[in-house]
């Protein structure tokens, strides 16, 4: 994977264009660093693919030969690769943006799903695959998929191991941005900028919120709630902000 600041924007690229950027250990630990790092040095993030793909799904090359032998241990892979990446997506210190370059299937799906926006070509597609394998969803699809689009459409989806492509997902408000994949970088950049204006605290605690909410009782929604402003009441971000308003001009989110 390669990393660039872009302004105040980092940049994430899985760089395994020659295998679709399939997901590999490594690739696992350099997503999970490189979200680290932009959350030291950076206020938003996209996340894209090299070539012609943005991922591809899993690289089980180096487990080729467990199957002789009985089928590799998928339980110890996802502990070790897909689950702490996911994990690091939806606990990102900053908001991230996927710039679907090309095909999203398998892992690569449950990526794109797992960035709170997206910006897909208009040639790119996501793609369960899994049942094809015989296997279940995985990197937090069978999660991400249903509370994305509904649990009728999810099943369809894996069910018949079709792709969606990037007009559907439009309709059905997975990403409001399709575009010529010449452009869809540049896009990401332009979205994941617009986010780096605002306050990148309370983004965060937004996207907390909205995703425990999906298992919460409202009682319990109205508890967090109330915690999470408790704390963002005194944040500097906030206080700019109210003064902005209270000023009638834009707040300035960069230097609190």
């Amino acid at each position: 994977m390669t990393y660039e600041l872009r302004g105040d924007v980092a940049l994430l690229t899985l760089d395994r264009p020659e295998r679709y950027n399939a997901v590999t250990q490594a690739v696992c630990d350099d997503l999970v660093t490189g979200l680290e790092t932009a959350g030291t040095e950076a206020r938003a993030a996209v996340i894209t693919g090299a070539g012609k793909a943005f991922c591809s799904g899993a690289d089980l090359s180096d487990l080729m030969g467990e199957y002789e032998t009985g089928g590799p241990d998928l339980d110890r892979v996802i502990g070790e690769r897909f689950n702490p990446m996911v994990e690091a997506l939806l606990d990102a210190p900053v908001p991230t943006v996927a710039a679907v370059n090309g095909a999203a299937a398998g892992a690569g799906m449950g990526i794109a799903l797992a960035c709170d926006l997206r910006v897909l070509a208009e040639e790119s597609f996501l793609l369960s695959a899994f049942i094809g394998l015989a296997l279940t969803p995985d990197t937090g699809s069978t999660w991400l998929l249903p509370h994305h689009v509904g649990l009728a459409r999810a099943l369809e989806l894996t069910f018949s191991n079709r792709r969606m492509t990037a007009a559907e997902a439009r309709d059905l408000g997975l990403t409001r941005d399709v575009v010529p994949a010449s452009e869809v970088v540049a896009r990401a950049l332009e979205v994941a900028a617009g986010l780096a204006d605002g306050p990148t605290q309370a983004y965060v605690a937004t996207r907390r919120l909205l995703i425990g909410a999906t298992h919460r009782d409202p009682l319990s929604a109205l508890a967090e709630e109330r915690a999470q402003q408790g704390e963002l009441g005194t944040s500097p971000a906030h206080l700019e902000g109210m003064q902005a308003f209270l000023d009638k001009r834009d707040p300035n989110f960069r230097n609190v």
